[in-house]
């Protein structure tokens, strides 16, 4: 009945195959064994696409009915499981500049969800009910956790895009020796390139006689640099806006970060409703976010293709 339906409304079996990710043939097969079963023709084959009879322009409308009530049904029962509150613990600066322009995708999915985001870069104690999901950059090894690796990073020397054409010598060297180093005091010694001193070396520069100043978390080095304060080391899932958006450009070529964001839970809560959606909505927008930016800058942070 998928089948047919499908092929009711595309009006050829090629459409309907397309959709349901089959081929032609099994649509077609498909659709014979239900004619078969009604022991009524549905469908006029031509040589272009198919026409319903009169008897299966009758029966598209029933079934496109009762597969109306049944998704209806279904999401009444899925949104049922999921009403109630959520505690996710998460970076700070990832929940505000990946995470919340992206929130709006999920209350429309499941309105009844009491979500609460706590914006921390360390570790809530899961076991202690402090969170019920956690979302972390780091190296993985979280002990006594379900852990999902979710996605990869890459981070350059970002300057503010307003700057630059000011300037008689834009050189990433020369600004990086003119310019203020806005430096994430959160960085650890396990990612040295989201540290300012592998950049310097590679520039051939000294940190002595440099004027810094260090702030306590990358949403802020990020916003301070995209309003003119000075250079930063970005994390392109924090700046990725910022760069489409041309209020920063990246003075060097992105490298892959030694850390990834994971997803960390409570083995007890893994079949829970309301961590399932959070995980599977998240899940989708991070696809999305990986494929456009595969697509438009050339840089892989997908997820590890299971074996």
């Amino acid at each position: 009945m998928r089948a047919f339906e499908a092929a009711a409304r595309h009006g050829s079996f090629a459409g309907a195959a397309g959709e349901l990710n089959v081929t032609a043939a099994a649509v077609s097969h498909r659709i014979k064994e239900l004619e078969g079963s009604l022991g009524v023709a549905l469908f006029v084959r031509q040589p272009r696409g198919v026409a319903l009879t009169e008897a299966g322009r009758r029966y598209r409308d029933s079934v496109a009915c009762a597969f109306q009530i049944i998704e209806r049904a279904t999401a009444g029962i899925e949104r049922g499981s999921v009403d109630g509150p959520l505690i996710v613990s998460i970076p700070h600066s990832f929940a505000q500049l990946w995470l919340a322009p992206r929130l709006e995708r999920l209350v429309r999915r499941f309105p009844g969800l009491e979500l609460s985001l706590v914006g921390d870069s360390r570790l809530a104690d899961l076991r202690q009910g402090q969170a019920d999901l956690g979302v972390r950059f780091g190296g993985g090894g979280y002990p006594g956790l379900l852990v999902e690796y979710l996605m990869g990073d890459a981070v350059a020397v970002l300057a503010p895009a307003q700057a630059i054409p000011e300037l008689s010598d834009s050189r990433p060297r020369t600004l990086m020796r003119t310019m203020t180093l806005l430096e994430d005091m959160g960085v650890s010694a396990a990612e040295p390139w989201s540290g300012w001193p592998p950049w310097l070396r590679e520039a051939g520069l000294r940190p002595q006689g440099l004027q810094k100043i260090r702030m306590s978390d990358s949403s802020m080095t990020v916003s301070a640099c995209s309003r003119g304060l000075g250079l930063c080391i970005g994390r392109l899932s924090l700046s990725v806006e910022l760069v489409q958006e041309r209020r920063v450009q990246a003075l060097l070529p992105w490298r892959s970060t030694e850390y990834g964001y994971y997803l960390v839970s409570r083995p007890a809560e893994q079949d829970n409703p309301r961590v399932m959606a959070f995980r599977s909505w998240l899940l989708e927008e991070i696809d999305t976010y990986v494929a456009q930016v595969k697509s438009t800058m050339a840089i892989e942070l997908g997820r590890p293709v299971p074996e």
